[in-house]
């Protein structure tokens, strides 16, 4: 038998036989263990649900429970269970270790106090067998359709449009070629099989854009030149993305994607020197106002390049609440206004990060003092390795980052990020800065995906 009804949450109990753990002794255990688990995770979820409710269309799914009269075991939704206990009673949390966890939910629940969830709606099953399939399918991925099929990366650009008003620079590449009837048939037809980061990786490369004939300016694509002619180089580049054999590593440096424009078929680079009547962006029925460049003129962009260190369309999930703050300052302010600034919050990004990724797979060395030991370029380098041997990161990769790293006066390199904050001689200039960024930024993908 099964039917929706609305239970108090002090009457859920959570499950001490989560299928995510081995089976526990009692609630207390069972919370503890979920703390350790998730942590910052409970904590992102609990703000989630204190700034906008529960989600109505994911309802939990309890079962009576067999020796407690009047309360439920939660066979699906203990983590939502667990944040609304934590919003409701941060004193649940006793362990020293999460102290920074409870101060964090002692915050919130001020706020949660304003307008509290006191009950929530459940689908309660008298057998908790009968729960089973529906919690399976929920957990194990599309099963062949029947499952929840998740989104690839070009419909979530899709629908960070739409919703957020969000369209990033890769998106933009696709819909021009959608709409363009220079693109052949064969290549529309395979337009949602393009990596979105592959061609995003190209597209952010400012020497990239000049080659192709377009510009970037607060975040949207446009060009001087004729459509006809920047859309020769955007098939070709399609085209090449699509191939079987085609990977990141071909791309993956500024030098890399170098090579790749050196290697263009002539017939596909876009001749620059048709410049259309007026500048125009992709989706734009007219053309733009601005006024066109003549032939000959200075190749310098008329447009403003990407101003921000970290560009608004890499999506790092990072669980540590100052890394993540850098990340997010990183995001918005103006390289060319701050660029010290950038510089030094870069620096210490880069270093933030390898000391969480070590902290997580305990990798760090405490020196005599009660710190780390370890220098910038120990600490990087360790995290690269260890990246490698668990087959995270490709060696081809592995290999570009090791040598940036032991480049001393490369952008990357050890003497530059020092001089970043110990120097006070040494001017760092914007457009390094961003190639630095654009150099680290897959490795700080892979190490922010695999801490919890």
């Amino acid at each position: 038998m099964v039917k929706v009804k609305s239970i108090k949450v002090n009457d859920l109990l959570v499950n001490t036989e989560n299928f995510r753990f081995e089976p526990l002794s009692g609630q207390k255990e069972a919370i503890d263990k979920m703390l350790d688990a998730l942590n910052e995770k409970l904590f992102h979820l609990g703000s989630h649900i204190a700034e906008n409710g529960m989600d109505p269309s994911a309802v939990m799914i309890v079962s009576p429970s067999a020796h407690d009269k009047g309360m439920y075991n939660v066979l699906e939704g203990n983590r939502r269970t667990i944040s609304l206990k934590l919003l409701a009673n941060p004193n649940l949390i006793d362990n020293q270790a999460h102290e920074p966890l409870k101060k964090k939910f002692k915050k919130l629940n001020e706020q949660f106090k304003q307008d509290p969830i006191t009950e929530v709606n459940c689908v309660v099953y008298e057998n908790p067998e009968d729960a089973n399939k529906w919690i399976k399918l929920k957990h194990t991925g599309e099963n062949n359709g029947i499952g929840t099929v998740d989104w690839n990366r070009q419909q979530i650009e899709r629908f960070n449009e739409k919703v957020e008003g969000k369209t990033s620079t890769a998106l933009q590449v696709i819909k021009m070629l959608n709409a363009s009837k220079e693109t052949p048939a064969s290549v529309k037809n395979k337009l949602g099989d393009i990596p979105l980061t592959n061609l995003d990786r190209l597209i952010s490369d400012p020497y990239v854009r000049e080659f192709l004939g377009i510009t970037l300016h607060d975040g949207q694509l446009e060009s001087n030149i004729e459509k006809k002619e920047v859309m020769k180089g955007l098939v070709q580049v399609a085209k090449d993305l699509l191939k079987p054999d085609f990977n990141v590593n071909k791309i993956y440096f500024k030098d890399d994607r170098k090579d790749y424009i050196s290697d263009f078929p002539k017939s596909s680079i876009p001749d620059k020197s048709i410049v259309a009547k007026k500048a125009w962006r992709p989706g734009e029925s007219g053309n733009r106002t601005q006024p066109s460049v003549k032939v000959g003129a200075s190749k310098k962009s008329t447009f403003t390049e990407r101003n921000n260190l970290i560009p608004k369309n890499c999506n790092l999930h990072i669980t540590n609440p100052k890394v993540n703050a850098i990340y997010k300052e990183l995001q918005k302010i103006k390289v060319d206004e701050y660029v010290n600034a950038c510089a030094v919050l870069l620096r210490v990004f880069i270093e933030l990060s390898a000391d969480c990724y070590r902290d997580e797979h305990k990798l760090s060395k405490a020196s005599s003092s009660g710190g780390d030991s370890a220098s910038l370029q120990k600490k990087v380098l360790g995290v690269i390795d260890h990246l490698t041997n668990t087959g995270k990161i490709d060696k081809v990769i592995s290999k570009g980052m090791r040598d940036a790293m032991k480049d001393y006066s490369g952008f990357l390199g050890i003497e530059t990020l020092h001089a970043y904050i110990h120097s006070n001689r040494y001017a760092p200039k914007p457009k390094d800065l961003i190639t630095a960024w654009d150099n680290v930024q897959k490795l700080m993908e892979i190490l922010w995906e695999n801490i919890k």
